[in-house]
């Protein structure tokens, strides 16, 4: 039986447990070659050096961010597979503190990844490309409002503090989009996510009603000045500190861990509400910006990726053909036969970099016709658009059970209602499909 005594013990052993600069440092080193190791066996040394880089940046915005509000006992650290973290002390923080430390990662890392675009733009070097795309994609990413994330630990703080019923609303809403995301990619990844959002949103519901209970005990002192939970706190819940843990589980370390969050968020103070609304505003903009620029960098990554040849082939009956083939580091991902006028006109293949075919069709003067196939990742149909002979779609048919359906014109996709074409398309033009 884990008594009051032995969940305060394990705090305060916590709070008298302190790393020197050295072994912070070597915990670094080691952690960073051991994720570099790790990301070798899915990405090339070059990624990887670039991921590294990103995080380290990220990072370091969060460490210094602390360091400067003295917050104690720092230490970064990288987890192979997932990325890398910093840890720190200062359960008095306030609210506005927390929120420009979790601010404080992504935002530097987006600025950086637009200022490595632009020295491309100037300089025409794929390194500053590639960094630019890695650190704004990750760092973007990190701002959704989805907990562990920074954005979620962001609204955590500006909003969910103020009320802890929404936090789980949230949280269950984040878990069923991830979920259905996931599925409809086929996303593994996504998939794991969802899942621990929804762990996390279990952890959560508990860790609000202990928060609840110690409300009550303390009365409308709801910002202690303690920076460990005192005793007259912790023996009345400590019945609640182990509620929906099983009995494997049911450590003083664990038990001191839930202690730990819940009081965090008893001392937590939220911003004000003039100073909330300053911190959402800035996150929206960081997070508008990171939006922008990330279309604005796969466009160039795609014109320095992506190259287009015209090509000449003679056909057995002695006629010369011309084709458009078009390669994505160097692999063909398209060929389309043209005309006279340059204008696309006969049979169309698209295959992914992986050489997996994505669609296949027929031009006619530069103009959809005809049946128009798309694959899946796999191969197999995933629809079929008909076209008539001025590129109008007129039918549309999706895979259902190993068979094409019809669906109703009021029921198709944007992307086919909005596809009419209003000139013919090729490289004798100034479209392309």
């Amino acid at each position: 039986m884990i008594s009051a005594a032995d969940v305060e013990a394990e705090l305060l052993r916590r709070s008298r447990s302190k790393r020197t600069s050295v072994q912070n440092a070597l915990l670094l080193l080691v952690s960073v070659a051991a994720f570099a190791a790790t990301g070798v066996f899915r990405s090339s040394w070059s990624y990887v050096e670039i991921l590294v880089v990103v995080l380290l940046v990220h990072e370091t915005g969060h460490w210094l961010a602390m360091r400067h509000f003295g917050y104690r006992n720092l230490r970064m650290f990288f987890i192979p597979f997932f990325g890398a973290a910093v840890t720190g002390d200062d359960k008095q923080a306030t609210g506005e503190r927390r929120a420009i430390v979790d601010l404080l990662g992504p935002a530097p890392g987006i600025i950086l990844g637009i200022i490595s675009g632009l020295v491309y733009l100037k300089w025409n070097e794929p390194l500053f490309l590639r960094y630019a795309i890695a650190s704004v994609f990750i760092n973007g990413l990190n701002l959704l409002p989805i907990y562990p994330l920074d954005g979620g630990r962001f609204m955590e703080v500006v909003v969910f503090s103020r009320h802890p019923a929404i936090e789980i609303v949230f949280k269950v809403l984040a878990a069923l989009a991830l979920g259905a995301l996931a599925i409809r990619l086929s996303s593994i990844s996504l998939g794991l996510l969802a899942l621990f959002t929804l762990l996390l949103t279990r952890e959560a519901y508990f860790q609000c009603k202990i928060v609840m209970r110690l409300k009550e005990i303390l009365g409308g002192n709801t910002a202690p000045a303690a920076e460990q939970m005192p005793m007259e706190c912790l023996q009345p819940i400590l019945p609640d500190l182990g509620a929906g843990l099983s009995k494997s589980t049911l450590t003083a370390k664990v038990l001191a861990n839930r202690a730990e969050t819940v009081w965090r968020r008893i001392c937590q103070r939220a911003p004000r509400l003039g100073p909330s609304l300053v911190l959402l505003g800035i996150y929206v903009s960081v997070f508008i910006c990171a939006l922008v620029a990330l279309v604005m960098l796969f466009a160039a990554n795609r014109a320095l990726n992506e190259k287009g040849i015209i090509t000449h082939r003679v056909t057995s009956d002695g006629k010369t053909v011309s084709f458009e083939e078009r390669y994505w580091n160097q692999h063909k991902i398209s060929e389309t036969q043209l005309n006279d006028r340059g204008l696309y006109d006969g049979p169309s293949t698209r295959w992914s970099a992986k050489g997996v075919k994505q669609s296949e069709g027929f031009w006619a003067n530069g103009y959809w016709r005809g049946e128009w196939k798309y694959y899946d990742s796999s191969g197999y149909i995933r629809s079929v658009v008909t076209y008539d002979d001025t590129g109008r779609p007129v039918r549309y048919q999706i895979s259902q059970n190993w068979e094409l359906v019809d669906v109703k014109a009021d029921d198709w996709p944007a992307s086919i209602k909005n596809g009419i074409q209003r000139s013919p398309q090729g490289p004798g033009t100034s479209a392309r499909r």
